[in-house]
């Protein structure tokens, strides 16, 4: 994403473990992943735990259509009465499911001091958004470069996470604009998508049909 002058940022999805279900040598060896990523860090990171409405109306209508296509009765008649608990389900009950995302973000030009691991100083990067005014406008090079950094702190993340398990999918265009939309409105009825119009688009309808005819109350 382009923040102009506040920099780039990439967001990722990340995959969750359940730690209460690991025995105490495990969770140790989870904490201890996670410990090793938190030290590396040499800039801002963001983790983002968010909660969404769950639609199950597609996973019932693909479980109704493919049960037909099983190859023995029983199974036929399990994915059914699945079908059934699921719609049970999501009538009954307000159903959730939980994101993790990972936001990174680098400035729009270089920040000044680095440390001793080669990348930008802590302080220098959180004082990099406030000068960013008064500072020189940033260069195209200066973006690569940014983006660079960020595909480079991406990799370092998805290698040191993955030990624990986690794994890290980066978002395409349209899906971070599908995750911002989302938070934006909590409520909406809509499910997020790429393809929604934009805050500047203008939406159009068919208009009426003014010629039509007005409907006739029936006599008494």
């Amino acid at each position: 994403m382009d923040l102009g002058d506040d920099g780039i940022a990439l967001v990722a999805v990340c995959t969750t473990v359940d730690f209460a279900l690991r025995t105490p040598a495990e969770q140790d060896a989870l904490i201890a992943s996670f410990g090793r990523y938190l030290h590396s860090l040499t800039a801002p990171v963001q983790l983002l735990v968010r909660a969404e409405r769950l639609d199950l109306t597609t996973a019932i209508a693909e479980l109704r259509a493919q049960a037909p296509t099983l190859p023995h009765p029983a199974l036929r008649a399990a994915a059914g009465d699945h079908a059934d608990f699921l719609t049970l389900l999501a009538r009954e009950q307000d159903l959730l499911r939980r994101q993790v995302l990972l936001v990174l973000r680098e400035p729009a030009r270089p920040c000044g001091p680095v440390d001793g691991l080669g990348g930008p100083g802590f302080w220098a990067t959180a004082t990099a958004r406030h000068t960013a005014r008064s500072a020189r406008p940033a260069t195209e090079a200066d973006r690569q470069a940014s983006a660079i950094r960020l595909s480079r702190r991406l990799a370092e993340a998805t290698a040191l996470l993955a030990p624990a398990g986690i794994t890290l999918c980066p978002l395409d265009a349209g899906q971070t604009t599908a995750v911002l939309t989302a938070a934006c409105p909590p409520g909406s009825l809509l499910a997020p998508s790429p393809y929604l119009a934009g805050a500047d688009q203008v939406i159009t309808a068919p208009s009426a049909d003014v010629t039509a005819e007005p409907a006739r109350l029936p006599s008494a």
